[in-house]
């Protein structure tokens, strides 16, 4: 078509210069121009004025030009055609320069020429030296009802061919501007390309041409159409209708504040794309921002802060993509399927985080080095350094590798921390995964007072739907209590434990919680929609314990038993209280069980429900004379039969006998009985854990064989 337009601007100005004479009318002129321009171009030409002028300089303006091939049609409301003179004087025809003013092109987007040849342009000599294009409008169809599209040009002739050097072009809707040299190959198919050392496109309009015309999806990273200005340079740009295709290679790029070298860009007809890219410097905060422009990115980012326990989270800093080569065929984007590879490094990168308290922290990531990998947009990487240091203190190091959807019988990694503090957390650790099932750590957590440490081994199920599995070399809680404060009873929230796929055991060799020593411990979880049930055992010394726990939103139930055979009282009393393990010495069996319901604390204290027998053999007492006001009690007994102690001496009973309900904080003592040779004791009483109040009712006989009652109504101190 634009071989039939050269035709046509030459062929008219021939016939105007050769017929134009003043003798003749203008109307018959032009309706004998139209008539003879349509024959020689098979095309319907309409015009509705010529006008010759020969001052100040020869020239030919013709009004309302309408040129009509096919489908396409070109209308001009006032083209202007000024040849040039020395070459008119030696009879050649030749147009110095061509202004069409405010011209409107309706043509097709994509053609289909697969049964017709190729039109490639010559231009005729007699084509303008210069060309200008003021306000024109140009309109694409082919299902694509998009504004028109205004255009202004300013360009010359190139040595051969339908090229031209560009001094100015825009087109107003896209933001386009740009300066350099077009060449076009064939207006049907229509090939051409166009060289520009500068270029300037908005890039919310420029998406949209792109994806009404169908050179991208509609889902294609929409979020860049909210990006400020995209500028190019070097830009080498080519379209092939015929193909369906349009090529990009761009020596340099900057998209607000990111930049890129050397990207080659390939895109076709549904989608399809290929792009490469040497490096590029993406600002993360401006990449963050974007991305939460949409839902994809605020719902990715609002389950990563309730995982974390975070109130926000937000990058600032450079990311370096280096090697980026990414491609997708037109079938794959819907699927979203993208594959490639990339490096990724960064510069000054710093993740701000706040939690959920209102406190903030920033996280500086000083060196990272990752390979990423995408297969049908399934990302595998490879994280060969990351240095991350926190502003409260210590740092981190880690190297991994993963693939996602995350299997993680497929990751490998290696972490350390030293001393690295997050909020109210210090941690300091090491941890390895070298093989699919097994990962070794050593760890030491410490959050306000309370410090935990924990060794051993992760197991990672062997088969989907197979539970996970520690084993702990040791696990050490110290937490001690907060004397003088109040402590907040909150609900029982045991939702993340209610999920159908979480399942599994840990065994620990040995567990401290604060002076209690356990060991061998078991532990089972089996967790459902609705409910997770807990089973627990492990041993005190020589007490096994055992414990049946079911959860239920906010709720807990529990079942648990105490035996044992022959455990060291004095280990056992250094437990709750290690000054008063000093002052008594024997072995004791015990049995007890218990049953706890509640939503939180003070309803689990208030639910407990339980009984407990115990026996103490060869139960000895130290030093009476100095003795612990909480044992107070067996004074009272020496007292019941006039017995007092002296420095240094002590009370022995072969046993001990205890029988006991437990109600709530209240414990009730059915029996106690206490036999020695100096002295027995027996009777029953009471215990309240809430104030610690002793009350005993009983009677006692010395050696004399004298019995004699007493009572016992003492406040224990803590």
């Amino acid at each position: 078509m634009l071989r039939k337009k050269g035709i046509l601007i030459a062929g008219l100005a021939a016939i105007v210069l050769f017929i134009g004479s003043a003798v003749l009318v203008r109307v018959y002129f032009a309706d004998a121009a139209q008539k003879l321009l349509s024959e020689m171009t098979d095309m319907g030409i309409v015009m509705e004025d010529i006008e010759i002028h020969y001052y100040p300089i020869p020239s030919i303006l013709i009004h309302n030009l309408e040129v009509q091939n096919g489908v396409d049609t070109v209308r001009v409301p006032l083209l202007e055609i000024y040849p040039d003179l020395g070459s008119l004087l030696s009879g050649d025809i030749k147009l110095r320069q061509v202004i069409l003013q405010g011209p409107d092109v309706m043509a097709a987007a994509h053609r289909d020429d697969s049964g017709s040849d190729t039109n490639f342009i010559e231009l005729p000599d007699s084509f303008p030296q210069k060309l200008d294009v003021v306000s024109g409008k140009l309109q694409l169809t082919n299902g694509f009802q998009g504004t028109p599209l205004t255009v202004s040009a300013s360009m010359e002739k190139a040595s051969s061919g339908f090229a031209f050097n560009v001094r100015s072009a825009s087109i107003a809707e896209l933001g386009f501007k740009f300066s350099g040299r077009v060449d076009m190959i064939s207006t049907s198919p229509l090939k051409m390309n166009l060289q520009a050392g500068e270029c300037v496109i908005d890039p919310a309009a420029f998406l949209g041409f792109l994806t009404g015309f169908g050179y991208l999806g509609n889902n294609t990273i929409p979020e860049l159409a909210e990006a400020g200005k995209f500028e190019t340079k070097d830009l080498d740009f080519s379209v092939d209708s015929a193909a369906g295709t349009m090529a990009v290679k761009v020596g340099g790029l900057v998209l607000d504040s990111t930049s890129g070298k050397n990207m080659s860009m390939q895109l076709g007809q549904g989608g399809s794309f290929q792009v490469s890219l040497d490096e590029a410097m993406v600002d993360a905060g401006e990449l963050f921002a974007m991305a939460q422009k949409s839902e994809r990115g605020r719902n990715a980012t609002k389950n990563l802060c309730e995982s974390a326990k975070l109130k926000s989270i937000k990058p600032k800093g450079t990311l370096i993509f280096k090697a980026v080569n990414l491609t997708s065929s037109a079938s794959a984007v819907a699927s979203s399927g993208l594959s490639g590879k990339m490096t990724v490094s960064a510069k000054d990168l710093v993740l701000v985080l706040e939690s959920l308290e209102g406190k903030k922290q920033e996280l500086s990531i000083s060196d990272i080095d990752a390979d990423v990998e995408l297969k049908d947009g399934k990302p595998i990487v490879s994280v060969k350094r990351l240095n991350v240091a926190s502003s409260a203190g210590g740092d981190c190091n880690l190297q991994a590798s993963f693939a996602f959807p995350l299997d993680l019988r497929d990751v490998r990694f290696k972490a350390k921390a030293d001393d690295f503090s997050l909020f109210d957390y210090v941690i300091t650790c090491e941890a390895e995964k070298k093989n699919p099932l097994q990962t070794e750590f050593d760890t030491q957590l410490s959050h306000k007072l309370t410090k935990i440490s924990a060794s051993g081994y992760f197991n990672t199920p062997r088969r989907k739907g197979a539970g996970y599995e520690a084993r702990l070399k040791s696990l050490s809680i110290r937490s001690p209590e907060q004397k003088n404060e109040v402590a907040e009873n909150t609900k029982f929230d045991f939702g993340p434990l209610l999920d159908p796929n979480l399942s599994g055991k840990a065994s620990i060799r040995r567990f401290y919680y604060n002076d209690w020593p356990f060991s061998d411990v078991a532990i089972f979880l089996q967790s459902g929609e609705s409910r997770a049930l807990l089973k627990a055992s492990g041993k005190l010394f020589h007490l096994n314990l055992n414990a049946d726990v079911v959860f239920a939103g906010d709720q807990l139930a529990a079942q648990c038993n105490v035996k044992g055979r022959g455990t060291s009282l004095p280990s056992l009393i250094a437990c709750f209280a290690k000054d008063l393990s000093v002052s008594l010495r024997g072995k004791i069996y015990l049995n007890a069980n218990v049953f706890v319901q509640g939503s939180d604390a003070d309803e689990l204290a208030e639910s407990v429900q339980g009984e407990a027998t115990a026996k103490i053999d060869k139960f000895h007492i130290f030093n009476l004379a100095n003795l612990d006001q909480r044992l107070g009690f067996f004074l009272d007994m020496l007292d019941a039969v006039s017995m007092s102690p002296t420095a240094g001496e002590g009370l022995v009973f072969d046993t001990a006998t205890l029988r006991a309900d437990i109600s709530g904080k209240d414990v009730l003592i059915n029996s106690f009985n206490f036999k020695g040779r100096l002295l027995q004791a027996w009777g029953g009483g009471a215990y309240s854990l809430a104030d610690k109040h002793l009350k005993l009712d009983g009677q006692v006989r010395s050696v004399l064989g004298t019995v004699n009652s007493f009572n016992v109504d003492r406040k224990l101190k803590s």
